[in-house]
């Protein structure tokens, strides 16, 4: 045994990842070939995170990480720039940059995993309230007491903070806005070099991490979206015990299709300023939104000349504005969120509804001036998707 314990936490972080490989290969939805894949792929986006969280990334020399196209978890959300930074509870952070072309903007302190159940949301800071100047820069102020202006709370039990840059029409939104964070008080501070038992126990916090994330994000999704009747949406939920941001609704669902048939989800446009609507894999993950049509906002959707939004989900593409491309996966999960709302009850006339046809009957359920899509209006849709998501993550 080492002494100051730095090979053998990297042996139990490289024993951990076998132990989960395991795991998720003993998973019912382990058994096809596109699965197998992803379950892979899911736990070194997983092992990457978290090796960023705690081994690279620093909350006395603060740096924010990204959640991007190479880290898909948690049910992310292709509309969103996710920026996450652990913190030393109790400390003042100051949180700055500009907004952009962001259609919301939130921060929030999470004290614990509130996902998991063993938390809370301990702060929260949305756009409605946020103080932007005139050439759109703001700051925020993370700290354990009240500050005037922009202030979030940094309790005692205070474990990161989460920042959701939000965008709806990916085609208008060219100018992404910035999100830096610095630990007020130490901006001059020289960071001394790394010590094996210092590096030892970063490894003991990812691989502790590591397990819960792993194991958390598949059981909510097989628990939730998959365990519910295939091709059926449920009725709108309020996610905030979970660690969701005030005025949202989410609902969920699953699909289940063969290559002939889709699935016609109809949504209408709800009291906030953004929704969307998305497909995922087994593992939570979102499947592939930058070079394939699998998520619309609002913005991006056609609207009936009734008023409502239908899309339609299939391995093929049935030639409509609203197709969202199963990617050939044969079962994932939906998520369908409303943020911004204000209002303390989802209407009940407008859950969202979900019915199964052939792909060739698309005509018996969708309006007939729905307009028809060519082959060079689609590859435009995917031109601006792809655009869009370079500028937003800067690759």
């Amino acid at each position: 045994m080492s002494a100051d314990g730095l090979e053998e936490s990297f042996d139990s972080l490289v024993d951990t990842l076998g132990q989960l490989a395991r795991e998720v290969r003993a998973n019912d939805y382990y058994s096809t070939s596109e699965n197998r894949a992803s379950a892979h792929m899911f736990l070194l986006r997983m092992a990457i995170a978290r090796l960023e969280e705690h081994v690279i990334f620093d909350p006395d020399f603060p740096y924010f990480r990204v959640l991007d196209t190479r880290i898909r978890e948690g049910g992310d959300n292709p509309d969103q720039r996710y920026l996450i930074s652990r913190l030393n509870p109790g400390d003042t952070y100051r949180i700055w940059g500009t907004l952009g072309d962001a259609q919301r903007l939130e921060f929030q302190i999470y004290a614990g995993d509130p996902y998991r159940g063993t938390g809370r949301m301990a702060s929260y800071l949305g756009i409605e309230d946020l103080q932007v100047h005139d050439d759109g820069t703001f700051e925020v102020i993370a700290s354990p007491t009240e500050r005037p202006g922009n202030w979030l709370e940094n309790p005692a039990d205070a474990t990161r903070i989460l920042v959701r840059q939000i965008y709806s029409d990916w085609e208008a939104a060219t100018a992404p806005g910035e999100v830096h964070i610095d630990r007020v008080g130490h901006e001059g501070d020289l960071r001394p070099p790394l010590q094996s038992e210092d590096l030892a126990e970063r490894l003991k916090a990812a691989t502790a991490d590591l397990t819960t994330q792993a194991r958390v994000w598949t059981a909510m999704v097989q628990k939730g979206s998959l365990a519910m009747a295939p091709n059926q949406v449920s009725e709108p939920f309020d996610p905030g015990a979970l660690g969701g941001v005030p005025g949202r609704w989410m609902a969920r669902g699953n699909f289940s299709l063969a290559e002939d048939e889709a699935l016609v989800i109809t949504t209408w446009p709800g009291t906030g300023d953004y929704q969307g609507i998305q497909l995922l894999d087994p593992w939570f993950s979102s499947l592939e939104y930058a070079n394939r049509q699998t998520s619309l906002t609002g913005d991006q959707s056609y609207l009936d000349s009734d008023g409502a939004y239908r899309y339609v989900l299939s391995s093929r593409d049935p030639g409509v504005p609203n197709w969202l491309d199963t990617t050939g996966v044969e079962q994932g999960a939906i998520l369908i969120r409303f943020d911004g709302s204000t209002e303390p009850v989802f209407p009940v006339d407008e859950y969202p509804q979900a019915v199964t046809v052939g792909v060739d009957a698309l005509d018996e359920v969708l309006p007939a001036d729905t307009p028809r899509f060519n082959a060079e209006q689609r590859a435009h849709q995917i031109a601006v998707r792809r655009r869009h998501v370079q500028r937003r993550f800067g690759n």
